[in-house]
């Protein structure tokens, strides 16, 4: 049995579904813990700019929101790249999914490119909007401009990640996302800080004592563009991998240049597919930038620092069930495409059921290790540092929630349906949290606690919505089957 075979096997027939999905989000879940402990190396080396740490902090953390607003396009593409693709290889129609996967390689191209161009000219009128000043404006358009670069490069990793992915393949995209974060934690440092030390302590062994020797390594002292250049580098370097894989691999979906002329029958259902989710991403992605700048006029920069502090923190022990999430997507897909909508819906409970799982473990941590974990950024600032240990509170509380809703994002996903992905993404986020917000802020003095309960209370409401709108999919396909499936 060949390798795609074998993941052909696990996903479409191995009785224990749970295993499958645990051994396929394993990758995703490193990939995904390395890139937030890369988001933690940034923001722990920007808060020790002299004089301006918070200020630096809440430089990097409102870009966050315009970042991901360019990027949520990218994660459409993705998405809808993968519940089509996987759809065609789960019925065995390959060359029609080696068509699709070139079509999706080059509107993602297209796309990110455009993207770049928009993003470069725009990035210091958006900055300005959000009500960023002084040292915050400088530095955040700076940020924006130089990580526009980016773009076409992480546009082209998400159309090669989702056609790995369709065929069971987690691990490869995994690889090289990993080699340029781990070069991107080398690079941030060197480029953001005057002088590295490194060592210069004691440690005790079998009660004998020893010194280590600090040593230090003179740096560029970029600030805040240090960290945007070293991330530029990083996507950058893994490219030429990235097309050499898409072409010559010896498993899964490869690209073929004879489909690179567009074709509106392979077209219009990549780009309608993933307008739904894209859009949904961009408008919570404008509704995030919406709160920052709500939370920067109105409680100042030591607030949006703990509020993008607290959520870093999170998002550690968040990262395992958006991995199973994304898996999920694939194995609905593959169920689907070969006619099982019965094995596609298990595939939904049980990875729901192991998110929740996982998350109720995570939350027990995460509220043993809030302090220690918001004292490594917020040390200059007493303040903040309450502030983000109270919100991350409420966040490692809600924690349980955020594993049904990613679960109902799966599903959604990988059966096609990403207009349920566009329509919980801006109801949780423009139908509960902002007006919460609103709410708190005027009609109560919980002062910026009104934010966290705020959080708390919309990801409760979403995921009743979610479970309406999960009995809205029959896990039908949404391509035409025009092989025999097996």
């Amino acid at each position: 049995m060949s390798k795609d075979d074998r993941k052909r096997y696990l996903i479409l027939k191995d009785s224990n579904i749970i295993k499958g999905l645990l051994l396929l989000s394993i990758p995703l879940m490193l990939n995904n813990f390395v890139r937030v402990f890369h988001d933690l190396v940034d923001m722990y080396f920007v808060s020790k700019i002299p004089n301006y740490a918070a200020e630096s902090i809440s430089a990097i953390g409102i870009t966050f929101p315009i970042t991901f607003m360019y990027i949520s396009f990218g994660i459409g593409l993705s998405v809808a790249g993968t519940a089509l693709i996987s759809q065609y290889y789960g019925s065995g129609q390959f060359e029609t999914a080696r068509k699709y996967a070139t079509h999706l390689v080059i509107i993602a191209l297209l796309v990110g490119l455009f993207f770049n161009i928009l993003s470069f000219f725009a990035a210091p009128s958006i900055v300005k909007l959000m009500g960023a000043t002084g040292y915050t404006l400088e530095n955040s358009s700076s940020y924006l401009m130089i990580r526009s670069f980016e773009l076409p490069f992480v546009f082209l990793f998400f159309a090669f990640t989702a056609m790995r992915q369709s065929s069971g393949d987690t691990v490869t995209p995994v690889i090289l996302g990993v080699i340029a974060l781990i070069l991107n934690m080398f690079l941030s440092p060197y480029m953001i800080s005057d002088q590295i030390s490194i060592f210069g302590s004691n440690i005790e062994v079998f009660n004998l004592s020893f010194y280590i020797k600090e040593f230090t390594i003179n740096g560029l002292g970029l600030g805040v563009d240090g960290a945007a250049y070293a991330t530029l580098i990083s996507n950058v370097i893994i490219v030429p991998f990235i097309i050499i894989f898409m072409f010559k691999s010896k498993t899964g979906i490869t690209l073929d240049l004879k489909y690179t002329k567009l074709q509106k029958s392979i077209s219009k259902p990549i780009i309608f597919t993933a307008i739904p989710a894209a859009t949904g991403q961009a408008i919570t992605a404008v509704g995030f930038a919406v709160l920052n700048g709500f939370i920067l006029t109105y409680y100042g920069e030591v607030t949006v620092s703990a509020f993008n502090v607290g959520n870093r923190v999170a998002n550690l022990i968040l990262m395992p069930v958006m991995a199973i999430g994304g898996i999920m997507s694939a194995y609905i897909g593959q169920n689907i495409g070969n006619l099982n909508p019965k094995r596609a819906k298990k595939a939904y409970l049980q990875g729901m059921l192991m998110s929740i799982v996982i998350m109720i473990f995570g939350s027990i941590i995460g509220l043993i290790f809030r302090a220690p974990a918001a004292s490594l950024f917020l040390t200059e600032n007493e303040f903040a540092l309450d502030l983000a240990i109270t919100y991350t509170l409420f966040l490692f509380l809600g924690l349980p929630l955020m594993a049904i809703f990613q679960a109902h994002i799966g599903a959604f996903n990988g059966s096609g349906r990403t207009k349920y992905t566009f329509f919980i993404g801006i109801i949780r986020l423009w139908g509960f949290r902002i007006p919460l917000i609103m709410i708190f802020k005027y009609f109560t003095d919980f002062g910026s606690s009104g934010i966290w309960y705020a959080m708390m209370l919309s990801n409760m409401l979403i995921v009743i919505v979610g479970f309406f709108f999960m009995k809205k999919i029959d896990f039908s396909p949404k391509i035409k089957i025009e092989a025999t499936v097996s």
